[in-house]
């Protein structure tokens, strides 16, 4: 484990370095898109070398980053609306807005590295939303992901969480932040699902430093539990403005999000 993150996070430095030069497959958004080629893939039940991978959270958990990507591995993509399964392209289906998605370049890398064959990248994350949002107005969309997952006999195998922008600029203390987790982790596993549930250190938005970083951060790591089994997950901050769309500084671009999917791959294991 230790040796895998310090890979990643070596090369994080790297692509952030490059400038881009090792996006293939990528791309980007200016003018209106149309909508990408859906080819349809068994959704099979996982087998021991498969990672089937919920993705909730705000902007950049969902497909908010300014270049698209295709997979180019044996990586699906499960659509809640529909119960099925997907070759992953960006934009995913599940989240909102048209770009691109950390998932699909996650599951490449996963696959890349050797440790899964497989993997299904399943996303309900909403863009701008609070972490009482996401416990709330827009909950329906993760227990709809949920319950088409069962369905489709589809076992999540990580929960990835990745929020915390919206709130550092808000007033949401530490306590407030922590319960809310802990909440939403309770909810998932009142429908079953176990897999653990990592959570990013995530407040970076923009080119100013938001008023509640810290008791957001703080309120991150706190939120670790065992008994509910939610661990620590990257520190997306770490991705500067060489990763970030240029008109925002906020949401990612290509090579910001490559690197935020290296990141969080360091913390997936079988």
């Amino acid at each position: 484990m230790k040796r895998w993150v310090g890979w990643a996070l070596l090369g994080v430095g790297i692509l952030i370095g490059v400038a881009g030069t090792r996006i293939g497959g990528g791309v980007r958004l200016g003018s209106p898109l149309p909508a990408p080629e859906r080819r349809d893939r068994p959704c099979e039940p996982g087998s021991p070398g498969t990672a089937i991978i919920v993705i909730y959270g705000q902007s950049n958990a969902a497909n908010f980053g300014s270049q698209r990507y295709q997979a180019r591995h044996a990586v699906d993509n499960f659509d809640p609306a529909s119960g099925k399964c997907f070759a992953a392209v960006d934009p995913l289906l599940g989240a909102d807005s048209i770009g691109g998605h950390v998932g699909t370049r996650l599951g490449d890398l996963l696959i890349e590295s050797g440790r899964y064959q497989r993997v299904v990248i399943a996303t309900a994350s909403k863009g701008g939303a609070s972490i009482e949002a996401l416990n709330t107005t827009h909950v329906r969309r993760l227990d709809k992901l949920i319950a088409q997952l069962k369905t489709a006999g589809l076992q999540p195998t990580h929960i990835l969480f990745q929020q915390g922008e919206t709130d550092a600029q808000l007033a949401t203390t530490t306590e407030e932040y922590v319960s809310q987790v802990h909440r939403l982790v309770g909810r998932i596993r009142a429908a079953g699902i176990a897999a653990p549930f990592f959570v990013s250190q995530s407040t970076r938005c923009g080119r100013d430093t938001p008023v509640n970083v810290a008791a957001i951060r703080k309120a991150q790591l706190l939120a670790v539990d065992a008994a509910l089994d939610i661990r620590r997950g990257p520190d997306t901050d770490a991705i500067g403005n060489e990763g970030r769309d240029a008109r925002d500084g906020c949401h990612m671009n290509g090579i910001g999000t490559l690197a935020n999917a290296a990141l969080w791959a360091a913390f997936i294991q079988p």
